[in-house]
């Protein structure tokens, strides 16, 4: 399947692995409602197909996701901001919510609302470029998407709050640590150097005053971050996809039953997430994949589910 909206491009292999890439290049793929229509339009396909497997989310290598689109924001009352949160916190919600798992390929920026469907994932990868914020505070709102809670119970509580209040610029390697991020992966070295080398010379041509060798100097790092950039953006997406693909060797009720076991313990709460996991455990007993998976370790062989 290959279905190209005017913001957002949906593709699924004959794996079962879709993908929506977020394209919105000149806005560097901000969020408005044009662009979170062209999302849910895509979601609703995945849903109705029951070959999709896995989920993934991206953008492109400057950017997952660069946050809300301001101009579509700036005159809003607060029933139309209402309208808008909205729509992209249903997205959010299909994300956490939808049977099967959702990775995030964060290239790039992801802020405010970009960083907020990255956190609705149930995975998410990035790498050096990567750069997650909650800028919101600083313009006077707060994340509206339920982004703030979702980092919360990741970070815990006393970091969500510095990283909604400061607007800290989280970093790719610091967003790892941190347990934003669930892979962190690197371009390939040669490039890399070979951008670091270029930046270098860029601003020695500064410091000589030569405009034309400043000029050309300028070009050539920018073709050079380019180049390293994409890299790493393959880089994160290819582990994205290498993801995906053990996802689709499992039992696709197992998977369900995990997301829902810890979706109730989480969004509802710690007592119903473990009623959920008894009654989702048992449950699976019922099915073929619990006999054949157990079969199949006792006869030592690969199992052969059938996600029934």
């Amino acid at each position: 399947m290959h279905i190209e909206y005017e913001n957002a491009i949906l593709d699924v292999t004959e794996e079962g692995i879709a993908t929506i890439t977020l394209h919105r290049p000149k806005a560097l793929n901000a969020l408005c409602g044009e662009i979170n229509r062209d999302m849910m339009a895509a979601i609703q396909e995945i849903r109705k197909d029951p070959s999709v497997r896995v989920l993934i989310m991206t953008g492109s290598a400057r950017a997952f996701a660069a946050g809300a689109d301001l101009k579509e924001m700036l005159e809003v009352t607060p029933r139309q901001a209402r309208d808008i949160c909205q729509l992209a916190k249903d997205i959010n919600e299909l994300l956490e919510s939808m049977p099967i798992p959702t990775i995030a390929a964060v290239g790039g920026f992801a802020f405010g609302g970009g960083f907020e469907l990255a956190l609705a994932c149930d995975f998410r990868v990035g790498g050096p470029r990567t750069t997650v914020s909650f800028p919101e505070a600083g313009l006077g709102i707060i994340p509206g998407a339920n982004g703030m809670i979702r980092a919360a119970h990741i970070v815990g509580p006393s970091k969500a709050k510095e990283l909604s209040m400061l607007n800290t610029m989280v970093s790719g390697e610091e967003a790892y640590r941190l347990g934003l991020l669930n892979w962190f992966v690197t371009a390939d070295p040669e490039l890399d150097a070979a951008a670091k080398v270029a930046k270098t010379a860029q601003k020695a041509a500064k410091k000589l005053g030569d405009g034309a060798a400043l000029d050309a100097a300028k070009a050539a790092a920018k073709e050079a971050e380019a180049k390293a950039s994409q890299s790493e953006y393959d880089a994160i997406y290819g582990k994205a996809v290498e993801v995906a693909k053990q996802l689709c060797t499992k039992p696709a009720r197992a998977l369900e039953s995990v997301k829902k076991v810890i979706y109730d313990a989480v969004n509802v709460n710690a007592q119903q997430g473990k009623l959920s996991e008894t009654a989702e455990f048992s449950l699976l007993f019922n099915t073929h994949d619990q006999r054949e998976g157990m079969t199949a370790f006792g006869e030592k062989r690969p199992p052969v589910y059938t996600n029934n």
